[in-house]
Parts: structure tokens; sequence; C-alpha cells
């Protein structure tokens, strides 16, 4: 167990981050943890709803003296990104992670911590199973698969729901409230190869120890992607031909690690020195623990033809990854990006997954379609899903207002109100719930998307006492 004993006014929050954390509960892989709730809600006699898509609602009654209250809705998603070492041994489908504590960090042993949005979890479910906080009526609302594409609110019946304001955990940046975020979409592209025998030399291109991070929030900080570094290096070798091409495992992720094994009939090490000391050079001080490594690794059999091999390669290098634009409205925020996370090599053809994001719809459809015009010059299919709208900003928000008013009271100073180019599932709320006023929380938490992820047990207990406050007030 984990050891908070100077932090007793959040025991049970921490108590139950550290239950779910045993629960398998990566994107695809819900139903886990959906069962948890049910048994959860059933222990505790209270009211639940759990749909096809594991999406799960716990309805609690009001407190005594906040029955004339409005109902609050208090969200966050069930899945994380389920991230791990490469030397780890662990199947995170089937095992849940190992969390401890680091000084005022809670992280996990080689994997993610899952502090996006398991603590919203914990938070809604200390306030289920709580007896003596002042609160009005709540529903808690559970989503699933919203890392890969906000599933679970799409697929959601809002008539669920009677609740009118919703309190959304799933910031990342204690006293910075959100109140808008971009809209975004997932495309694929599945391009046609052809192999043929290959008797020659089999190379491995190795690049990894890339910071990687989250492609919304963190796409700004000039972070390199593995799969664009990999496509550029095999570029500059020549003809070569491709027999395995990886790169990714979210979409939403910035890649970090690229493998691919290849071969040819040339001596490419002068190449390959030139543009290996050249990228290392670029990436120096934004990729500290970049490494680029190639080695031989035995003989090719069938691998893609040259005219295969070099489409792959431009496929690649033609779709853009990083800001795309920056937004004349707001300073210093990202209007538009793209994300190339995740790239597979099977034996007839190869799937690229790009993440698009903006904040004006009309530039998200144009990216879309920039992106479908790339898919047919090269004969590859193009698809879509995943599409989410933008939540945009109100002027009159009574529940931002009131919450301000709270932070102002409990810290002596103003917080930050925001809009962020990450995709939040108020957008999707905020769209099919026309009179839902929303605000976005939540503690610190760092490096979230990466084995590095960890969260801060000081922040997650203020945060804890500032919701509390929030709800005896709203």
């Amino acid at each position: 167990m984990l050891s908070i004993p100077e932090f007793e006014n959040a025991v049970k929050v921490f108590e139950y981050f550290e239950e779910i954390s045993r629960i398998p509960h990566g994107s695809s892989n819900c139903s886990h943890i959906a069962d948890y709730l049910v048994d959860f809600a059933k222990t505790h006699s209270l009211e639940f709803y759990r749909d096809s898509s594991d999406n799960v609602i716990i309805k609690k009654p009001a407190a005594a003296g906040y029955e004339s209250r409005p109902t609050v809705i208090i969200q966050g998603h069930t899945d994380m990104v389920a991230e791990k070492d490469p030397s780890l041994d662990k199947d995170m489908t089937r095992e849940g992670i190992e969390i401890y504590r680091d000084g005022d960090f809670l992280r996990a042993k080689g994997t993610t911590l899952g502090g996006d949005d398991g603590i919203a979890v914990a938070y809604a479910l200390a306030l289920l199973s709580s007896e003596d906080i002042p609160h009005p009526s709540i529903e808690a609302l559970f989503t699933s698969d919203e890392e890969i594409g906000l599933l679970g609110a799409t697929a959601l019946d809002v008539s669920q729901l009677s609740g009118n304001i919703m309190i959304n955990i799933d910031s990342d940046d204690e006293g910075i409230f959100t109140v808008g975020c971009a809209g975004g979409i997932r495309t694929d592209f599945r391009l046609p190869v052809l192999r043929e025998a290959a008797e020659l030399t089999k190379y491995r291109l190795t690049v990894c120890g890339l910071i990687g991070g989250h492609s919304g929030v963190e796409i700004d900080k000039g972070r390199a992607n593995a799969s664009k570094l990999g496509a550029e290096i095999l570029s500059s070798l020549g003809k070569i031909f491709i027999f395995d091409f990886h790169g990714g495992n979210m979409d939403n992720a910035i890649t970090r690690e690229f493998t691919a094994e290849f071969c040819t009939e040339r001596d490419i090490s002068a190449d390959f020195s030139k543009v290996r000391d050249k990228i290392l050079s670029e990436w120096k001080c934004a990729e500290r623990d970049i490494s680029i490594t190639l080695e031989e690794c035995g003989k090719a059999d069938m691998a893609l033809d040259s005219e295969s091999s070099a489409k792959l390669l431009e496929l690649v290098n033609a779709i853009p990854s990083g800001v795309i634009a920056m937004s004349n409205d707001i300073p210093e925020l990202v209007e538009s990006s793209m994300n190339l996370g995740i790239v597979r090599l099977s034996s007839d053809f190869a799937s690229l997954t790009v993440s698009v994001r903006s904040s004006k719809g009309s530039e998200k459809l144009r990216l879309v379609g920039m992106l479908s015009e790339l898919a047919a010059k090269y004969g590859a299919d193009f698809s879509t899903r995943g599409d989410y709208p933008a939540w945009e900003y109100k002027n009159d928000s009574h529940l931002r207002d009131t919450a301000v008013k709270v932070y102002n009271e409990m810290y002596g100073k103003a917080p930050k109100v925001i809009t962020i180019h990450a995709g939040l599932e108020c957008g999707i709320f905020s769209d099919r719930m026309p009179a839902l006023d929303c605000i976005s929380l939540g503690p610190d938490n760092y490096d979230i998307h990466t084995t590095e992820e960890h969260l801060s047990v000081s922040s997650t207990a203020r945060v804890w006492e500032f919701l509390k406050k929030l709800l005896k007030e709203i």
C-alpha cells in the first residue's frame, strides 16, 4: 500500500487510485474497470447505468441541506495510454501497473502511471463513497476509450444525464481551468505493397531515446518524431529494400521509438554516418538522449520491392507532423497540428495513423482533405474515425465564475483560465448538451503518455480540497 500519512484528508483518493491501478485499463480494454465500477455502485447501493461501450454513470443523491442545488456531473475517462519500457516484461492488457511514491510524486515501475485519467476516477469514487462531504446531487460519468478518439463519449446516450453542470477532471495543471479545446479526427492510410525475394544482408535501424509526449498539449515543445526521423535516414541511403517498418503505439502520443529492417546492394556506412551526425547535431538540444544505431541482423528474405520501399518512405516524409499553424486570436495557442502516431508494415500493406487537431472546424476539414490527396497520390486507401468537435469558449459561465471565486478565496490568487490544443470530451458533451456549463481542471501531472509520467501527491490533495469546496459553493 502507498504510504501518504501527511495527506490524511485525501487518503481515500489515493486508496482508490492505487486500487484501480491494479486493474488493466488501457484503451480498448475498459471492460474490467467498468465491471469494477458497477460492483462499486452495487456495494454502495447507488443507482448506476452501463452501456455497451463500457461507459458507466453512477448517481448519488444530494447531501442533507443540498437537495435544492443543481445536479453536478463529475466526469473523467477510464482508459489510460498503456505504454511501457521496451525491456519490461509485462502484458498491459492482462496486468495492472505497479505504482510507488517518489518524494512528492507517484510513479509507475516501467510504465505509464495512468494519472491521465485515473485520478478523475479516484476523485469521483472518493466523493461517491463519502458520508461527510457536503454536495449537491452527483452524476459521476466514467467514459471509455477517450485516448483513441473520445469513443465512449461519442457513443454515450446523454439523455441518461440530468445535470447541466459538468466538472471534467482531465487537465494536468493545478490552478489552470480549461474552458475550451480543439476539435480533432483520426485519419488512417493503408498503402498496398509488393514483396520480392532479397538474399542480401539485412540491417536494423533503431531510433530511440526521444522524449515523446502528448500530441496535443506538447506538440509545440519542438520534440522529434522518431518515425519521421527514421524515414529521413532511410531516404538518404539510396535504393533500399524494406523488410520491416515500425513506429509508435498511440496516435495521440509523439512517437519516441522507431525500428526498420532493410537490405541494400551497396555499402551505406558512409551515408549513414553522415545523416546520423546531421540529425544528432540538429536535435542535440531538444532531444538530449536521442540514440540512432545501425546493425547487421542476418539475411533478408521477402522484402518490399524498391518501388514499394520508395513509395512508403515518400509518403511518410510527405505527411506533416507537428504544429501546422498558431492561433491568430489567442497568444501562444496552437491552432492546428498533425501527429504521425502509428506506422506498421504487414506482408501486404503499410498502415499509418495521423491525428489531426484544430480549433477551427474549417481548418480541420482542410487538413483532412490534404491528407486524402496525399493518399490518392501514393495509391493508399484513406479513411477517418473519431471525429470530435471543438469546445468553444462561452462568455457567460456561472461554473467558471464560481470556480475562480473559490480558488481566489482558498489560495489568495487568481487561477489561469485557458483554452487548449488537446481534445477534451467537454467538446462532445457541449455540442450535444447546449445548456451545459462546463470546466476542466486537475492536479499537476507531468510527462503524460510516457513512462516518465508522474503525479504530484501534494497537488492531488490540494485539488481534492478545492473540488470539495467548489461542490459546496455551486
